[in-house]
């Protein structure tokens, strides 16, 4: 079985499938699913309604200071993932993650990452870094 398949199968199991179901079954005979194309309507709103609301964590960096994380982790398919986070007291943002795995994971590919992480986040807004990366 296929990776597509145990997760579309294991969909089952989510907390929100039941009341899905249930939403699903109170419509109309002749209902029609959105269809694949309303795609870009729905990406482009989110997408506006994320970056909002990343806005709005970023005036708390300005305020109070933030804290870039790092988090370095494997996937199944043996790939190596680093997370990249903020934290402040209004919470924690994922900025983004970069797929490591076909490059050495040297101190200066390490610098150059965090580089361009701290100039996106503003140098005077960063208290603290807390990197997870013990042999680098």
């Amino acid at each position: 079985m296929d990776d597509w398949c145990k997760s579309t199968i294991n969909v089952i199991n989510l907390v929100y499938y039941q009341h899905a179901m249930n939403v699903i079954t109170t419509m109309s005979h002749g209902f029609k699913r959105p269809n694949f194309y309303v795609r870009g309507y729905y990406l482009a709103k989110t997408s506006d309604e994320v970056k909002l609301y990343v806005e709005s964590y970023q005036e708390t960096w300005k305020k109070t200071g933030c804290t870039l994380m790092t988090n370095e982790w494997t996937n199944q398919k043996k790939k190596t993932l680093i997370n990249l986070l903020v934290y402040c007291p209004k919470g924690i943002i994922f900025l983004k993650f970069v797929d490591a795995s076909k490059v050495s994971k040297t101190a200066g590919l390490l610098y150059k990452l965090f580089r361009e992480t701290v100039l996106y986040i503003r140098p005077k807004n960063i208290v603290h870094m807390v990197i997870e990366n013990a042999s680098n």
